[in-house]
């Protein structure tokens, strides 16, 4: 998967200033080009995606989490109902947002998760600061 990441960044032109690599798949930023390479390993194939940076409007770390019964929520620790952790980014222009996982629980432990969740939420506060600003709004009188 290390191969084909480098070889889809040289085809996108791209130099990473930083990189995470996850069970099923690898993240790169190159800051100056302000872009985000995702390569995700899926059963035949390899998916590519680029996340322009610019086109994003926010970037923050989801927690998503499966139904908890009442009467089950006391025996069991809240990480037993964690489904996922992504960093989801919504973008201008009504586009859909994008989802990277970090955690999903039908691949990894739920001992991972203090790790891959640190790990998201240092992403999301990284790409969060490069995101444009968006214009101040005045109130209309």
């Amino acid at each position: 998967m290390l191969s084909f990441f480098k070889t889809a960044g040289i085809a996108h032109n791209l130099s990473f200033t930083g990189q995470e690599i996850l069970r099923d798949k690898v993240i790169g930023l190159d800051g100056p080009k302000r872009r985000l390479l995702i390569v995700e390993e899926n059963p035949d194939e390899y998916a590519t995606r680029v996340i322009y940076l610019d086109e994003v409007s926010a970037c923050k770390m989801k927690k998503t989490y499966a139904a908890i019964n009442s009467h089950e929520y006391r025996k069991n620790r809240p990480e037993e109902y964690l489904k996922s952790i992504a960093l989801e980014f919504e973008f201008e222009r009504g586009k859909i947002p994008a989802m990277v996982n970090f955690y999903k629980n039908s691949i990894n432990s739920i001992y991972e998760i203090p790790e891959l969740e640190a790990r998201a939420r240092h992403w999301a506060t990284t790409l969060s600061k490069m995101l444009p600003k968006s214009p101040i709004k005045t109130p209309v009188s």
